[in-house]
């Protein structure tokens, strides 16, 4: 599974279910950041500096290993079959 298209932020950044059920991004058609973008557009100096908006960029400064050595370091199970939050029910 490739953590760049397949991921959405809430899984990367370990949401609890209650965090994610009020969250404007979970229930939009769009990245996290086109969210934040269009609620608050000084918010997306925050997105640029989230490994969420890193990790899904085509062209990162980072490799994807390095990536996921962040995503570990966070506590991120990138090596299992799925999402840490596969479960949560939409």
């Amino acid at each position: 599974m490739s953590l760049r298209s397949d991921w959405p932020c809430w899984e990367i950044m370990k949401c609890e279910p209650e965090q994610t059920k009020n969250c404007p991004a979970y229930l939009a058609d769009k990245q996290c950041w086109e969210v934040m973008r269009d609620l608050n557009a000084c918010s997306f100096n925050i997105c640029k500096d989230c490994i969420v908006y890193v990790a899904k960029q085509k062209n990162s400064m980072f490799s994807q290993e390095e990536i996921w050595s962040i995503m570990n370091q966070k506590g991120v199970d990138i090596i299992g079959v799925k999402c840490p939050g596969a479960n949560l029910n939409r």
